[in-house]
Order: structure tokens, then C-alpha cells, then sequence
């Protein structure tokens, strides 16, 4: 049959980076563009129990594996199938490893791996994913501008690579790039809910081949590049290690992974630990964060309600406390300050998190300089407020509004229980930074 266009491009490409031959197996390269993979074939096949997303629109070139270590764990039967988004340079050297390596490890030729810099911090695992739509977004999956030296043309190719990966050793997460909070379903085939798969293991993920997606010019990016910000998975969020449960059988059997033999449909060894279902290991995730939600929705509603009443407070009631003019003006302020600085400070952290680039360092950088500002005007202001408010409570009365000593027992009242309510917080806040001290 004649070579189609995509298996060409993609062909020339690998001949342009000089990616070496013996790192190459043609005789089991396949191509998934629509000449090659017929829209009446199956979008998905059913491999050891588990939905496997046939990458449509992709060309497989297959790479060297080890067959004994294939053979001798029943790789092609067993290990469920999943994609790894990366540059052509990575790609070469994880085939050249035969593995994906770990953050902090050493590579044959001395340097170093690091987390890359748009990337979740102390995140030290290789991740993988079912999806190969997830795969391919722009902050895993490089693209690369290509002109074919067979007829000049310009093409855009996109890297992935195609793996199989051990069951048992899958810690499965949500996706990391704010697509659920834009309510965008990134993948037909799997929820946005177990998109990540994340292994300390290294042996476990092993590379069979190398997946292009070619594109011309002219050609739109369905890749979603807009998603690429890591703002859902923090740190410290936990992820339990769960087994990936078998799916219900099919009549789609796996054809696709080993040329040289058709693995029967089986589930995962029976043998293996007890399943956890998705549902309630983000059920316990849940529970785990909901102190800290409360918390932070005490702190939202109390940091928007204080300014509010202030303002509104010392607005209507500003000329009745003859005995001390300035309590009316400085809730006013209060107000008037408070809500303007929380605006800015949410205004400001919206725009970064919109954003997927290191301009999202700069925007944490002046939401903290914010911050810090309006912490010592507030500060500043609760002095103030202090040599107006508290010496007035020995001779203040509320009934008799001719006399000089005359305050509006609610605005008196409201301003007093403030301060009282900022010391509190004041105090709270010291007790906290030297409890993290000692």
C-alpha cells in the first residue's frame, strides 16, 4: 500500500532530529489517520479489563522494547494502556532509558531531571494518563513547525509517547490544568476525575511507541492550550493509591499493542489487593479538605460583610457622635478601604489564575505586595481608631443628643465591637506564627 501523507511527514520529521534507527521497530509502526484507521472502526478497545482510546488522527512509529521483560510479565495482556505528552528531545532520551525517569534522577549522560517550571512543585512521580486527548494538550505535548523536504509544505507535529503501565502500581488524580472549574469535559472517555495517573515506579511505565500527530498549516489545534494552568492540585492534597477497577468486557479485543499476537480479553490478576472505587476515595479527599474550606469561607464572608456594615454604619449615622466626629469617619474609611483592597486582591488573583504562563509568578508577587500594604494601613488605621473609640467609653451616654457627650448608640457600639473583633484576630494570628515557631 502507499505510504499515506501523515506517516511520511512524520517519517521525515524523525530523519530531521536524527532519531536512531536502532531505537525503531517499522514493522510494527501504525497510522490512525482517517486513510489509515476507517471511521466505522471503534474509537476505544477493551486491554486487560480497561478502556484503551485509540489515538485517531496519530501515527505510531513503534520503538525498540525489551521482549523478555514483555514477555515475562505478560505486558501486552495485562499492563493497561496510557500516553505520556513530552518534547522530541525527552521522547529520544526515554526511549534511550527505556523508561520514564523520575524528577532528581540522573540520565546516562549526567544531567540531572528537574520538574519543569510551569509544573506543580515536589510533585516527584512520572505521570501518565488514559487520554490521549489529555496528552496532547499544549503544556505536555510540544509542537513543533515542520516543512517536508518531499513538497515544501508546512506542518505543525505534535509528540507523545504511547506506554504500558502496571495496574497495581497507578495512583490515579483529577486533571491539573482548571478544566472542571470551566466545566470543559476534556476527554469523550474518561471524566476529568481520573484523567492523571501518577507511579513512583519507574519499571512499571514502559514506552512502546512513539505517537505524531501531523498537522498542516492551515489545520485547527483542538489541543485545548488555554487549559494549561496547574491550579487544582496543591501539595499537600492527598491522593490515595487505588488498583484501576476492570471494565465490563468487550467484544473489541486488544489487536493493536503486540503485531505478533492477539492477547485474549482478561481482567487484572485476581490475586491483587481489594479495589477502592473513584467515588470514595474523592469522597475521603473531601472530608480531609473540608476544615480548611470552612475555614476560608468564615474568613471570605466575615473579610466582606465588616467593611460593608462600616461603611454603610458610618454613612448614615456620620453626624450623630458629637463627642468624637471622627468614630463616623473612621468607619467610612474603614469600609471604603477594606473594600477596595479585596477587590483588587480578587481582581488581581482572577487575572493570574487565567493565565498559563510566568506571568502567573508576577501576579502572586503583586497580590502579596497588596496584601502587605493593606495589613499595615489596616493596623495602622485600628491605632487610630483606638485613641478615638476606647478613652470616649468613660463618659459616652446614648439618650441625651444635645449634650457634647453624646454618641449614636449604634454607631458607638459598632465601632467598639471592630476593634475588639481586629485584637482578636491580631491575637489569633500571633498565637498561630509562635505555635509554627515552637
Amino acid at each position: 500500500m502507499t505510504e499515506c501523507e501523515h506517516s511520511r511527514v512524520g517519517r521525515e520529521f524523525l530523519d530531521s532530529v536524527s532519531w536512531p534507527i536502532l531505537l525503531r521497530r517499522p514493522a510494527h509502526d501504525q497510522c490512525y489517520c482517517h486513510q489509515c484507521y476507517s471511521s466505522d472502526l471503534p474509537d476505544t478497545l477493551t486491554v486487560a479489563g480497561y478502556t484503551y482510546v485509540i489515538p485517531r488522527g496519530w501515527s505510531r512509529f513503534a520503538v525498540s522494547v525489551d521482549e523478555d521483560f514483555f514477555n515475562h510479565h505478560n505486558v501486552w495482556k495485562t499492563w493497561l494502556n496510557c500516553y505520556h505528552g513530552t518534547s522530541i528531545d525527552n521522547a529520544r532520551s526515554c526511549v534511550e532509558h527505556r523508561q520514564l525517569l523520575l524528577p532528581n534522577d540522573i540520565t546516562m549522560y549526567g544531567k540531572k531531571l528537574e520538574i519543569r517550571e510551569d509544573h506543580i512543585p515536589g510533585e516527584q512521580y512520572v505521570f501518565t494518563t488514559p487520554s490521549i486527548k489529555y496528552a496532547a494538550l499544549g503544556c505536555y505535548g510540544h509542537t513543533y513547525d515542520f516543512r517536508s523536504p518531499h513538497d515544501s509544505k508546512l506542518y505543525t507535529i505534535k509528540v507523545v509517547l504511547q506506554c504500558k503501565q502496571k495496574p497495581d502500581s497507578i495512583i490515579v488524580q483529577p486533571e491539573t490544568v482548571g478544566a472542571r472549574e470551566r466545566e470543559i469535559k476534556i476527554c469523550p472517555h474518561f471524566p476529568n476525575e481520573v484523567l492523571e495517573w501518577k507511579t513512583k515506579h519507574r519499571s512499571s511505565v514502559m514506552i512502546y511507541g512513539l505517537l505524531l500527530q501531523v498537522k498542516g498549516e492551515d489545520a485547527e489545534d483542538d489541543s485545548n492550550l488555554s487549559l494549561c494552568q496547574s491550579i487544582n492540585i496543591t501539595e499537600n492534597q492527598p491522593h490515595e493509591s487505588i488498583i484501576i477497577p476492570p471494565q465490563s468486557a468487550s467484544s473489541n479485543e486488544n489487536v493493536d499493542n503486540n503485531p505478533k499476537s492477539s492477547p485474549s480479553n482478561e481482567a487484572i490478576n485476581n490475586n491483587s489487593k481489594p479495589t477502592r472505587s473513584i467515588a470514595s476515595t474523592y469522597r475521603s479527599k473531601w472530608a480531609s479538605m473540608s476544615r480548611k474550606r470552612a475555614a476560608l469561607l468564615i474568613i471570605l464572608v466575615v473579610s466582606t460583610f465588616l467593611p460593608i456594615a462600616a461603611l454603610i454604619i458610618g454613612q448614615v449615622y456620620k453626624n450623630d457622635c458629637p463627642m468624637q466626629p471622627w468614630i463616623p469617619r473612621w468607619l467610612i474609611i474603614f469600609g471604603a478601604m477594606g473594600l477596595a483592597g479585596f477587590s483588587l486582591i480578587f481582581i488581581t488573583m482572577s487575572i493570574t489564575f487565567q493565565r498559563c504562563s510566568k506571568d502567573t509568578e508576577v501576579g502572586n508577587d503583586i497580590g502579596s505586595y497588596m496584601f502587605c500594604l493593606l495589613i499595615l494601613f489596616f493596623l495602622a488605621w485600628l491605632i487610630a481608631g483606638s485613641v478615638w473609640i476606647f478613652p470616649a467609653n468613660l463618659e459616652v451616654q446614648f439618650n441625651e443628643t444635645n449634650k457634647k457627650t453624646y454618641c449614636h448608640k449604634t454607631l458607638y457600639k459598632f465601632a467598639f465591637g471592630l476593634s475588639l473583633v481586629q485584637y482578636s484576630l491580631i491575637g489569633v494570628l500571633v498565637c498561630c506564627c509562635l505555635g509554627n515557631v515552637f
